[in-house]
């Protein structure tokens, strides 16, 4: 629990922090190279999720936001309850509750998230660290969900 509670309190600690620096070191739009032709800084505001979907709309913030903390309690309350003992099940939740916390925090007190990390690379939207930490958070579930979840082999084992 110990872990789980350190990942939380130290990813939404870097994901607000790095939004607050964007917010007071760059300009709406301007870039900053951080690795030349492959990561910039520049500081989007967006009002939707991701891919800014719901941005358009005027209920977007309040829908995503109720989601974001209706999820939260969700893991919250699944982490208190059940206590899972598989450290790659804690730490994906870990993740992904951190970052709809940190998003949750922009929706709330900023009406909008604060994106930032533009991949010159590829064609994808602007991130941020909170949207990292949900992304591999995702992954981490499904990969626990295939190849570690006992409840699942013990179905396939009985049939």
């Amino acid at each position: 629990m110990f872990l789980w509670s350190l990942i939380v309190v130290l990813i939404i600690a870097v994901d607000q922090l790095s939004k607050y620096w964007v917010v007071n070191n760059i300009g709406m739009r301007d870039s900053v190279s951080v690795i030349p032709k492959v990561i910039d800084f520049v500081y989007v505001k967006n009002t939707g999720a991701a891919f800014s979907f719901l941005s358009d709309k005027n209920y977007g913030i309040v829908i995503l936001s109720i989601i974001s903390v209706l999820f939260s309690v969700g893991v919250i309350l699944f982490m208190i309850k059940y206590r899972p003992k598989n450290k790659l099940l804690s730490v994906s939740l870990a993740l992904m509750l951190s970052g709809a916390i940190g998003n949750v925090i922009d929706r709330i007190f900023r009406g909008y998230v604060v994106d930032f990390i533009e991949m010159i690379f590829i064609d994808f939207p602007v991130i941020n660290i909170a949207d990292i930490a949900i992304t591999f958070g995702a992954a981490m579930i499904i990969i626990y969900v295939l190849f570690f979840d006992k409840a699942k082999n013990n179905v396939e084992q009985e049939r």
